[in-house]
């Protein structure tokens, strides 16, 4: 009983630890070496040629490499808007008080007007949402013809702000899953189970550590 109890107890604490510490989730964007993104900012259709966001102190042009902190693409001259890449989210900052469109119309004429993030092929991302903690008056258009937030490959995705007039500092808060990545839930139930498994173990050892009295040997 001594050897089973001991060593259930140190699996346990061994498989917690890994869980806990997020040793089951791997790398989403942020790899060494560092993958790379090509952040795009198209007015009035996805055509023609973009703005090119740049990145940096002084400001380069992308692409820019996704480092161990993520990467930062400073404000736009004509989107308006900053821009921070981390390992599973893009966090888009509007910084300007004026709709994403070409022209002062509502509803907006354009056929897209909106942000294009271009990935390294380190990069295989397998899902982007957008994120609930996002402003309510700055999501993706989803009104047809528009189709919001698009996944148009691994390593490609659209983001149409057609007609959206945001706050200055609202945020798009978009999330990226890739290839190998554990979402959060489903790490929080093996978690939980570790936690209750631990504790009906510890219950065990006391019982067993104080149940034969002050002179007893101890369990472990």
């Amino acid at each position: 009983m001594r050897f089973s109890l001991c060593g259930a107890t140190a699996a346990l604490f061994a498989l917690g630890g890994f869980l806990l510490s997020g040793g089951s989730v791997k790398a989403g964007l942020i790899t060494t070496p560092p993958n790379t993104i090509n952040a795009l900012f198209f007015l009035g259709a996805h055509a023609g040629t973009p703005e090119t966001e740049d990145f940096g102190s002084p400001p380069v042009a992308g692409p820019a490499p996704i480092g161990p902190g993520g990467v930062d693409f400073v404000e736009g001259a004509i989107d308006g808007s900053t821009i921070h890449v981390g390992d599973t989210q893009i966090v888009i900052t509007n910084q300007l008080a004026a709709p994403f469109c070409s022209v002062t119309a509502t509803p907006c004429p354009d056929s897209f007007t909106g942000f294009e993030f271009q990935f390294s092929s380190g990069v295989d991302i397998t899902g982007v949402s957008v994120d609930p903690a996002s402003a309510a008056d700055f999501l993706p258009n989803t009104t047809a013809p528009h189709a919001g937030l698009q996944l148009l490959s691994p390593t490609d995705m659209l983001v149409d702000m057609t007609g959206d007039a945001p706050k200055i500092s609202d945020d798009l808060i978009i999330d990226v899953t890739t290839a190998g990545t554990t979402p959060i839930s489903a790490i929080s139930e093996p978690s939980s189970m570790w936690l209750l498994l631990v504790g009906v173990v510890g219950l065990l050892w006391l019982r067993r550590r104080f149940g034969h009295g002050l002179g007893g040997r101890a369990s472990c």
